[in-house]
């Protein structure tokens, strides 16, 4: 375990002196900001304080920004397998089932970076215009039981979380969609990194591609969701979708323990 934290290390210090990943995260943070000005913008409107915690869990369960979101994570992510100069070095020291469970610790890392840049900028923001604590505001409160066509058009916002704010206090529902985000992060990290891996070239991003605009047509044709808000019911719902990330993730980690052996490992 410590020769998979010291690759960690080693690929982490070397990723984020990268301007791919610089980059990344600031394209990310760009998408971030225009969800955050639509909803500021409605907060301050109403002229009532919000619950700075609120910002987070409006803006994350807006179908639209979630979409994006993506963007600046897959371009941080982009590099992989990661195979740097040194590679050949850690595979001969540590070999190659090592490395590769190194590597599976950096998409999550990364992944749980990504994710808490996103939940602190936006509790940093909220500040000003709300409180703490796990209460829902009247502003929010409104938005998720009056539908008005009204309020979406002119701020371009809707929170269909009327089950959740019956279920959950705000801490709650700031725990789970940040772990919903952060499921569904490291399960398209892991899918691009293990189809780089055993296939090369672009598949990787042909693959994650494929299951995200899969996910973004189901949710408008089927009504299939991937956001919090639609999963709970009080009757512990709301698990199934980490659970089920989480057996992927799993499967896709098993897959790369056996092939990183049987495949030609090259720098580039």
């Amino acid at each position: 375990m410590r020769k998979v934290i010291m690759i960690t290390k080693g690929i982490l210090r070397q990723e984020l002196g990268s301007v791919r990943v610089m980059m990344g995260y600031l394209l990310g943070v760009t998408f971030l900001a225009l969800s955050l000005n639509d909803f500021l913008a409605y907060a301050v409107d109403m002229k009532e304080p919000v619950n700075i915690f609120e910002a987070f869990i409006v803006t994350e369960n807006q179908g639209t920004a979630g979409r994006f979101w993506i963007l600046g994570y897959l371009l941080v992510i982009a590099d992989a397998p990661f195979v740097k100069g040194n590679t050949y070095i850690l595979l001969y020291r540590s070999g190659r089932r090592v490395w590769n469970m190194g590597m599976l610790l950096y998409v999550f890392l990364q992944a749980l970076m990504y994710t808490m840049c996103f939940a602190v900028i936006s509790v940093i923001v909220n500040i000003p215009y709300g409180f703490p604590g796990g209460i829902w505001s009247s502003p929010v409160y409104m938005l998720a039981t009056v539908p008005s066509n009204a309020i979406a058009e002119k701020y371009h916002i809707f929170f269909e979380g009327a089950a959740m704010m019956k279920h959950m206090t705000v801490l709650q529902a700031f725990g789970i969609t940040f772990l919903y985000m952060l499921c569904y992060f490291v399960f398209l990290g892991v899918l691009l990194y293990v189809c780089n891996l055993v296939f090369g070239g672009f598949w990787g991003l042909a693959a994650v591609a494929a299951v995200h605009l899969g996910g973004v047509i189901l949710s408008f044709a089927a009504g299939l969701h991937q956001n919090s808000a639609y999963f709970v019911d009080g009757a512990g719902s709301h698990w199934r979708y980490p659970g089920m990330m989480l057996a992927f993730i799993l499967v896709l980690a098993l897959v790369s323990l056996f092939a990183v052996g049987r495949v030609e490992i090259q720098t580039r």
